[in-house]
């Protein structure tokens, strides 16, 4: 049994269709029909009964697949694991969370590519969680990510970090103010990154402790965005201190939070990979 033949199975159960399915995994219905055959003799039992109107599920069809998602997680882990053993001494892929080259200058990796040229380095942006599950998955070695993994088995190390900010217009009740705390944002509307930065759960984790949510009346994955919007009066921003090196700030402030509200960025790879030389050798480069 591997991946190919139960994301196959996976398809035409949806789909309950050869043709429906072969075009969504763009192969042929011949070499659909086959999959799915194959994996019938595997079993050694039969998975769908054709009809007219077409693949209907047999018993066996439900039972599979309420544990196809699990299956083939955890085949997708070992086909990753045993290559990423395999290559661990010249493949190095790295990904890092949105935002982070704001902090961490893209020049270590290239300085560390032109140090090491045995090495083959790849490198992508990705979510912040994306970055985590790659990672947990054995498809990528090294992760720059905002704020600590919650993972029992990654080493960890703290590399930069940067204060919150809360971003003022002139004329807001709250301009004049030295420091912010997240009760006095209770009726504010606010303008937030969104989901896929830490940032956005750090300050609703925060505001839930202090018992409200908070009123989000704008979210975006663009800084400038919320600068934007906050200078034309629609909300008050939470925006990371680098973003003020591009906003211009005269009838603007950026005002510190009372509370631990810090974006930082962590170094982090899989306990069991410490022993590779790629990683030995990238984790060194950054001390």
């Amino acid at each position: 049994m591997d991946t190919k033949d139960l994301k196959c199975f996976e398809a035409v159960y949806q789909e309950q269709s050869i043709s429906k399915a072969a075009r969504r995994l763009y192969i042929t219905p011949q070499g659909l029909g086959k999959n799915i055959r194959t994996l019938e003799a595997e079993l050694e039992t039969i998975l769908f009964e054709r009809t007219k109107q077409g693949m209907r599920p047999t018993e066996s069809a439900d039972f599979l697949y309420g544990r196809t998602k699990k299956i083939i997680q955890e085949l997708e882990e070992l086909e990753n694991g045993v290559r990423q053993l395999e290559n661990r001494k010249i493949v190095l892929r790295i990904g890092y969370a949105c935002g982070v080259f704001n902090v961490l200058p893209f020049q270590l990796i290239l300085n560390f590519m032109r140090d090491n040229p045995n090495i083959r380095v790849e490198w992508n942006e990705y979510s912040n969680e994306e970055v985590k599950a790659l990672l947990e998955d054995s498809m990528l070695e090294y992760g720059f990510i905002v704020g600590r993994h919650e993972g029992e088995e990654m080493i960890q190390r703290k590399l930069d970090g940067r204060e919150v900010l809360l971003l003022v217009y002139e004329g807001h009740p709250l301009y004049k103010k030295e420091r912010i705390n997240a009760d006095m944002l209770r009726e504010e509307n606010m303008i937030l990154m969104n989901e896929h930065f830490h940032m956005f759960h750090d300050f609703t984790a925060i505001c839930r402790a202090k018992g409200f949510s908070p009123n989000i009346i704008a979210k975006t994955s663009d800084g400038a965005v919320l600068y934007k919007l906050c200078r034309q009066k629609i909300g008050l921003a939470v925006i990371p201190e680098f973003m003020l090196e591009d906003f211009r700030m005269d009838h603007m402030r950026a005002i510190p939070f009372e509370e631990d509200l810090t974006w930082d960025v962590f170094g982090v790879y899989k306990e069991d990979t410490k022993n590779y030389e790629t990683i030995q050798q990238f984790d060194c480069f950054l001390n």
